[in-house]
C-alpha cells in the first residue's frame, strides 16, 4: 500500500501539465477538423505520449534529486518510469473506450 501511494504521489505532479497539454491538443484538433470524436481520440493519444515527456522534464531536468526520495522508499527509477507508462496507458485506454 505504501508503494502504491508513493507512485500516486509521483504521478500527481505529472497529471496536471499532461492533461492541460492533451486538452489543448484536442481543442486544436477540433478547431481544425470540426470532429469531436477525432479530437477526443487525439487528446488521449497525446496523453500517452506527453506523460513520459513531462516525466523527463519534471524529474530528470528540473528535480533530479527527487528520485532519491523515492529510492529511499524502495522504488527505483525504472519502476517509476514503468508505472508512469502503465498508468498513462490505462487512463488513455479507459477514456478512449468511453
Amino acid at each position: 500500500m505504501r508503494i502504491a501511494l508513493s507512485i500516486w504521489m509521483f504521478y500527481k505532479k505529472l497529471i496536471i501539465p499532461t492533461l492541460s497539454m492533451s486538452a489543448m491538443t484536442g481543442f486544436l484538433t477540433f478547431m481544425n477538423s470540426n470532429s469531436l470524436p477525432l479530437a477526443w481520440r487525439w487528446s488521449w493519444l497525446s496523453f500517452i505520449t506527453l506523460t513520459p515527456f513531462f516525466q523527463y522534464f519534471i524529474y530528470e531536468v528540473r528535480n533530479p534529486n527527487e528520485y532519491y526520495f523515492y529510492l529511499n522508499m524502495g522504488i527505483s527509477k525504472l519502476v517509476l518510469w514503468i508505472s508512469t507508462l502503465i498508468l498513462s496507458l490505462f487512463i488513455s485506454l479507459i477514456m478512449l473506450i468511453l
